[in-house]
């Protein structure tokens, strides 16, 4: 299922993201991804494209958060959840290093 996701991600201007298996260790979604963008317009074009493009790929969207210039995006799409961060913001908030322990894909 990320893999579709992954593709979607892909046709944003997006970096660095990584793919983090969560079923061992919360009940509530089975992958974290994180990713990174340089500014808050590239984040919002991911946003969108995985909106827009969640339904072709039978994925829903059951919420999400942030726009305009903020520096965290959220998506929930169910068994995934898409954290997308501006610039140092994903340094700041260490999800890396919260989840680092199971790393599943690096996408370069």
């Amino acid at each position: 299922m990320y893999n579709k996701v992954i593709e979607i991600l892909n046709k944003a201007v997006v970096k660095d993201i990584r793919v983090y298996e969560m079923s061992s260790i919360t009940p509530f979604y089975d992958y974290s991804i994180i990713a990174s963008v340089s500014t808050a317009r590239q984040g919002n074009a991911a946003v969108n494209y995985l909106k827009k493009d969640a339904e072709k790929a039978r994925l829903r969207v059951r919420s999400f958060s942030g726009s305009g210039e903020t520096t965290w995006f959220l998506i929930d799409l169910d068994d995934v959840v898409v954290h997308i961060f501006v610039g140092d913001e994903r340094r700041r908030y260490n999800l890396d290093g919260m989840y680092g322990d199971n790393p599943i894909l690096v996408v370069e």
